[in-house]
């Protein structure tokens, strides 16, 4: 394998941190205006290009935790920020990525969090270093990131338009084709979904501790002189008649808990007319590109009318 070869299989194995890295550089060279953070409901429904002055910083299973500490460096770096939206559904109060059993959601803190910020959370550090251990042998040797650095920028600047590009679309990141499915099967796919959310609402100590991140971060934005946007993306018809409807009380107590002189602006799109439950969805819980586009509208239009 070439320098060239091996720079590419680097970047696409660790493309969110290179997103990441990358994308709040360029946002402090181009003095973005706003900022959008989450987990993969708002990364899948924006196309980022459409909204200008919008970086967006959503990736797949990043808790609250981890949007905070993303929000607090993008406003140490980027002077002209004004808005930050932060992405969620309902769910989202119970979330906390470092707490996952899944070595593959653990492997996103060793591959993007804690390479970016030096930071695993609650997360396990001996089987983190394990997993590091498993990336390393996989690759063969450490990979000089200072090295490549100018072969890694160029591949990430002709993409910097839209994190959904010809090698990773919002199709390929799923297992069904969902307009596809009868009506039968989505919602048996959903169930499915909403059986391993719905375990969630067990966890009191996350949503304890997120109750106290969201306070600091509503209370940072504040201080910076940045609004704070809380944001539920749009959820399809089976999701929302599957989903716990406790989970809808306990994320509004949540933002109750927030002080009124710092308390975000809510926008509740769960339900948005707009989005169709069959044709817009990528799968039980995501948009597809046409359900982005009609999100990226709504969005454009929520954030320069206020």
């Amino acid at each position: 394998m070439n320098s060239k070869e091996y720079a590419r299989r680097e970047f696409f194995d660790n493309y969110d941190y290179y997103w990441l890295k990358y994308t709040l550089e360029r946002g402090a060279a181009t003095q973005s205006s706003f900022l959008l953070v989450g987990h993969s409901l708002p990364r899948f429904a924006v196309n980022d290009k459409t909204i200008e002055g919008l970086i967006n910083l959503s990736f797949l299973s990043q808790d609250y935790y981890y949007s905070g500490k993303i929000i607090e460096r993008a406003l140490e770096d980027i002077s002209s920020l004004r808005t930050v939206i932060l992405g969620t559904s309902y769910i989202s109060p119970f979330m906390d990525l470092s707490r996952a059993r899944n070595r593959d959601e653990l492997a996103r803190i060793v591959k993007v969090y804690d390479r970016y910020f030096d930071d695993m959370h609650n997360a396990d550090r001996g089987i983190c270093e394990e997993i590091r251990k498993e990336l390393l042998n996989y690759n063969s040797h450490a990979f000089d990131e200072e090295f490549a650095k100018e072969e890694l920028f160029k591949m990430y600047d002709e993409r910097k338009d839209d994190y959904f590009c010809r090698e990773r679309d919002r199709q390929s990141l799923s297992e069904v084709v969902w307009h596809e499915l009868s009506s039968e099967e989505r919602m048996e796919e959903t169930r499915i979904r909403t059986n391993f959310h719905n375990k969630l609402c067990s966890h009191m100590d996350i949503y304890n501790e997120n109750s106290e991140i969201l306070r600091k971060t509503a209370n940072l934005c504040h201080d910076r002189g940045a609004r704070f946007l809380l944001m539920v993306f749009p959820l399809n018809k089976c999701y929302r008649e599957l989903i716990n409807p406790e989970f809808c009380d306990y994320y509004q107590k949540q933002i109750n808990l927030i002080p009124e002189e710092y308390r975000p602006e809510c926008f509740d799109f769960s339900k948005a007319p707009q989005i169709d439950s069959v044709t817009d969805f990528v799968d039980a819980d995501h948009l597809n590109d046409t359900g982005a586009a009609k999100m990226t509208a709504i969005l454009s239009e929520c954030i320069r009318e206020n």
